[in-house]
């Protein structure tokens, strides 16, 4: 809502009937920037790796660095913003994703990227926290699902526009200028967003943030996923790995001893006592770790084994997430008629199916092969998430709608940040000297190896699928969060 004596969002906008549309072409400005940049980095990693004479566990932390940020401040900032005002909220993750694309774009060093790249997963989680929210209050219901249902074909293009588009600046500008484009647009963004979104009222009496929890979980999650992928690294000491794996599972411990005891944590343990509610959750989980693991480590073995130009390399990475957005709104409306047990079963087999065969291509593996098998893993991804959110969704006990939906996307950020981190484990682990793309024989062992352990998860998520027969008796369409 406006408040009183404020001159924005402009009477020239705010007057206008089709004023809600508006709106959401500023949100969805928002959403595309923050899903282009997150699968932006797939396809700019080995180039880092090669400017930068860096091991992949280090470079790895560009990407997980930006996807840890978002995880942790999701289910925290949501909150707070709701307390502060929406679009204060909005504008400042635009300024601060500027500031921090810009300062990445410099590229003085690979720790300066992953620090810039912490900040730009700020303003990026800002912009999130609110997309969803701004739709929903801005429009009624017989409109809002279609609102929704755009904003998800936005994110779903950033995400797969984001490898061709970093490949052809790679091979034709530079890598940098992935990261300065945002800098106008972000510009842009924020005028229009001081220009148009409405004030929303701040929600007085709002339930406090567990800011303890959300510092425990953060604590844990990066103490672990540091250890880990420092673990694979030549000379890393025993008695170091040890000492953080135990800090890790100690903080993992108070975080949830302290969520069991407050009104409202992050996490609602109480939840885990449905099994199938469990069981849908990591099998989404799996699902992201799949996708998060094969397009990470994929690049290195188009361009080192195979020999593709990067810009082809990046455009091949687009037919996974182009081929979700196919998949998502078929199996979305057949769960109507059928159900969703066994569209996510169809869906978890082809992810498998793909991962297997992916582990094992060779030297001259045709492009029509690395076209089908992506097509058969985005399609498989497509035709599981959409049936496995609206189930999980329809076993949420009244009143608590928000806090599982916060859970579902939390842990689709988990799996996308397990994802990368297992498969440069696996990938570090062969290619034990550094820089070794001139060997063919050693990246595509290693290649091959860690989509193989992939496989292995892709079995434990068939298993969890098969687990969770439960159907929900209300269909609640949820779209899936992407970046």
């Amino acid at each position: 809502m406006q408040k009183s004596g404020s001159r924005y969002p402009l009477e020239y906008f705010k007057n206008k009937s089709n004023y809600r549309w508006y709106i959401l072409t500023v949100v969805l400005l928002g959403a595309f920037m923050s899903a282009l940049d997150l699968n932006l980095m797939n396809i700019i990693n080995p180039e880092l790796e090669h400017v930068f004479h860096q091991q992949l566990f280090i470079v790895e932390w560009a990407t997980i660095a930006y996807q840890l940020t978002l995880t942790s401040l999701l289910p925290v900032l949501g909150r707070v913003s709701d307390i502060i005002g929406r679009k204060k909220f909005y504008n400042i993750g635009f300024v601060i994703f500027i500031i921090g694309s810009g300062m990445v774009g410099l590229g003085l060093s690979i720790q300066w990227i992953i620090g810039w790249r912490i900040l730009q997963a700020v303003g990026a989680t800002f912009l999130q926290s609110n997309s969803i929210a701004i739709i929903s209050a801005n429009f009624p219901g017989n409109e809002r699902g279609k609102a929704i249902g755009i904003q998800g074909a936005v994110q779903a293009t950033g995400m797969a526009i984001g490898p061709s588009f970093g490949g052809f600046l790679i091979q034709y500008v530079s890598w940098n200028y992935a990261f300065y484009i945002n800098v106008p647009v972000g510009i842009i963004g924020t005028i229009l967003a001081l220009l148009i979104l409405p004030e929303s009222k701040s929600e007085a009496g709002y339930e406090k943030v567990d800011y303890v929890g959300a510092a425990l979980f953060t604590s844990f999650l990066a103490i672990f996923l540091f250890n880990f992928s420092m673990s694979s690294s030549k000379g890393y000491p025993l008695i170091q790995m040890y000492v953080l794996y135990l800090v890790s599972i100690i903080l993992l411990i108070a975080f949830i001893f302290h969520g069991r005891k407050i009104k409202n944590p992050i996490i609602d343990f109480s939840l885990f006592k449905n099994i199938e509610y469990v069981a849908g959750n990591f099998a989404g989980l799996i699902s992201y770790l799949l996708i998060g693991g094969t397009m990470f480590i994929v690049p290195f073995y188009l361009e080192y084994v195979l020999g593709y130009k990067p810009s082809l390399a990046g455009t091949l990475l687009v037919i996974i997430p182009a081929f979700m957005g196919v998949g998502t709104p078929i199996s979305g409306a057949l769960s109507d008629k059928m159900g969703s047990y066994k569209l996510t079963i169809t869906g978890f087999i082809l992810m498998t199916i793909s991962i297997l065969l992916l582990s094992t291509v060779y030297y001259h593996t045709s492009i029509f092969e690395i076209i089908f098998l992506f097509l058969i893993l985005g399609l498989g991804m497509g035709i599981f998430t959409a049936p496995n959110n609206s189930s999980i969704m329809g076993m949420s006990p009244p009143g608590k709608l928000s806090l599982v939906g916060g859970f579902l996307n939390m842990m689709r950020s988990l799996g996308l940040i397990f994802g990368v981190s297992i498969a440069t484990f696996v990938y570090e682990s062969y290619v034990l000297n550094g820089y070794l793309e001139e060997n063919k024989t050693i990246v595509l062992s290693a290649f091959t190896h860690a989509m193989f352990i992939l496989f292995i998860f892709s079995i434990i998520g068939l298993i969890l699928t098969l687990i969770k027969r439960k159907e929900s008796k209300e269909k609640i369409t949820v779209l899936p969060e992407i970046g």
